[in-house]
């Protein structure tokens, strides 16, 4: 059943980074949504969500399917910000790790596709270096 995904007191943010474009605070997957608040407190480390079922996606995303988020930011700096390098490989392990991860793409992982680890192919670490895309299995 779909839900809204908790923010723990500020630990989640959900704000578009396009003034213009659909708020990101929609419902979700109730797994996806468990599965990114399970990953935020075992990491504690905050984050804004970009992006949940609106926006442009790829034809066959889990975006239309309320089962993926993008995040674009990472404990208050950008992915793509070097000096959060090592933050965002910590969350992106947590991520990969979780039993109902199906993908998560990013500037260093790109692991996991309906469970089964896949070698990160350029064109997607390309299109995700800025932010880290992430979905789960239903």
């Amino acid at each position: 059943m779909p839900r809204h995904i908790n923010t723990l007191n500020g630990l989640i943010t959900l704000l578009n980074d396009d003034p213009l474009a659909s708020s990101p605070d929609l419902p979700v997957s109730s797994v996806l949504a468990q599965m990114i608040e399970t990953v935020v407190k075992t990491t504690n480390l905050s984050i804004n969500i970009n992006s949940t079922t609106g926006g442009v996606h790829s034809p066959r995303s889990f975006h239309y399917h309320g089962q993926a988020v993008d995040i674009n930011r990472l404990d208050g700096k950008r992915i793509d910000d070097v000096s959060n390098a090592a933050n965002v490989q910590v969350f992106q392990q947590a991520v990969a790790a979780h039993a109902d991860v199906a993908e998560c793409f990013g500037p260093f992982i790109c692991i996991r596709k309906r469970g089964a680890l896949i070698e990160q192919r350029p064109d997607l670490r390309i299109r995700h270096l800025n932010h880290l895309h992430i979905s789960s299995q239903t």
